[in-house]
């Protein structure tokens, strides 16, 4: 009975640590120059146990990203409780600019030759939708936020201006945080109160 459970926990334990290396590398590299070759040996195991584990290297990246997307969304969760919306804006904006710093550009090329994670990608950003406008109602409530401002129609400009990027590959023609300030900040500038401005001008980015 403890080796079966011995071998569960290093089953788990090995889950782990592929998914940490495999999203390193996919990152540094990008998707298609990620061999599972490499990933087993980066690990010192065999093909075969990768492969036991992670049936092919879309399942392997599905779950890359799910785990990325629920530690995320676990973080800004818990950030959102306990700072104002403003604030929330700045931290979401820092680690976005981060992570576009980090993640080499062919990752977002290379992601859209694989239809179950952009399957999950469109699942993940429409269950986003109810939580970003009710972020935006807080920010109303909160006086950082105007209230005239249609948020529904805020909303879809969003959706259109990450479309955009994706379609015309702006990442790889602008600096993130060029990209990210004109295209994420400057909106939510132009419907913050006077409140919202003065405290977001004060908020090292």
């Amino acid at each position: 009975m403890q080796e079966i459970k011995d071998l569960n926990a290093y089953r788990m334990s090995l889950k782990e640590r592929i998914l940490e290396t495999a999203m390193t590398a996919f990152a540094q590299y990008g998707i298609r120059a990620v061999k599972m070759d490499d990933i087993a040996s980066g690990l010192s195991i065999s093909k075969r146990t990768l492969y036991e584990i992670y049936g092919d290297k879309e399942s392997l990246l599905l779950a890359c990203v799910k785990k990325k997307h629920e530690e995320k969304l676990q973080y800004m969760t818990e950030f959102a409780n306990n700072h104002n919306v403003i604030e929330v804006v700045a931290e979401a904006y820092r680690r976005k600019v981060a992570e576009t710093n980090r993640v080499n550009f062919l990752f977002y090329l290379d992601i859209q030759q694989y239809p179950q994670v952009m399957r999950l990608l469109e699942e993940n950003h429409a269950s986003l939708h109810e939580s970003f406008m009710l972020f935006l109602s807080r920010g109303v409530k909160e006086g950082y936020f105007r209230k005239e401002v249609n948020y529904e129609l805020i909303s879809y400009m969003f959706d259109v201006i990450g479309e955009s990027v994706a379609k015309n590959k702006l990442f790889m023609r602008y600096p993130s945080e060029e990209l990210l300030n004109n295209l994420m900040l400057v909106p939510f500038r132009g419907f913050c109160t006077e409140k919202g401005v003065k405290v977001l001008s004060c908020i090292k980015l």
